[in-house]
């Protein structure tokens, strides 16, 4: 199993935008600003996912985009007075079009169960607690039994690369989350890629199935709060 570092901002629009202008803005303006500012940052990889479909639950708080930034390439080339001048330049773009105290955002472990190719759509699903179970307690069991539950059926899902990111205790006190003034972060998010050329599902094989993985999820994953969407990944920079 991989694991890294991955930085995941989960965002919303700003109620004046559509999720059109939003997206504009966010790949047209604030991509370039980004990608301008990688090496003195030290970002070895920045990438988009725009939302174009939210799948469940019904009436969520919909996200609009999830930023994501690895730095585990080269060394930053800024110094500390630098870096601190660019990081606060995009704050304050990114307070032209997100809705920061609705985007949570936290510094994660990326852990991959299923590594293959990622073409096409992702579905990506910000997971939800049932109230009281702790992070460690769910973490574990979301890594150590939902994860692999999930690709024992396999032949049912047809997935081709399967991620968890997970968020760090101290995710609501980091200096970013602070900054921004951002909502609590998830105990983490699922990725899951199909593939463009995926066979179709077999829907009633897929709702047993799905309903036996319910009922065992049902101590720790609340599916009524797990908000799940599919997006396109558009690379940003690629330094790696």
């Amino acid at each position: 199993m991989t694991v890294t570092q991955r930085l995941v901002f989960l965002l919303r629009r700003q109620a004046h935008l559509s999720r059109k202008e939003f997206q504009d803005y966010w790949w047209d303006h604030h991509a370039p600003l980004v990608a301008s500012r990688a090496a003195v940052l030290g970002i070895s990889r920045y990438q988009q996912a725009h939302v174009v479909a939210h799948v469940a639950p019904e009436g969520a708080d919909e996200f609009d985009g999830i930023a994501e930034l690895w730095f585990d390439g080269p060394a930053p080339t800024g110094t500390r007075e630098t870096m601190f001048r660019a990081g606060a330049q995009l704050l304050d773009d990114e307070r032209n079009f997100i809705d920061l105290a609705r985007s949570p955002i936290f510094m994660g472990e990326e852990q991959v169960l299923l590594e293959g190719p990622q073409d096409g759509l992702r579905v990506t699903m910000v997971m939800g607690a049932v109230a009281g179970v702790g992070r460690e307690a769910y973490q574990r069991y979301w890594l150590e039994g939902h994860g692999p539950a999930v690709l024992a059926h396999n032949d049912v899902w047809n997935l081709r690369h399967y991620v968890q990111v997970h968020a760090p205790a101290n995710a609501d006190t980091h200096r970013l989350a602070v900054e921004r003034g951002a909502p609590p972060a998830p105990f983490g998010i699922a990725e899951a890629w199909y593939g463009a050329d995926a066979p179709a599902v077999d829907e009633a094989q897929a709702d047993a199935v799905r309903a036996e993985l319910f009922a065992v999820d049902a101590p720790f994953i609340d599916y009524g709060t797990s908000i799940a969407f599919q997006s396109r990944v558009q690379v940003v920079v690629d330094r790696s």
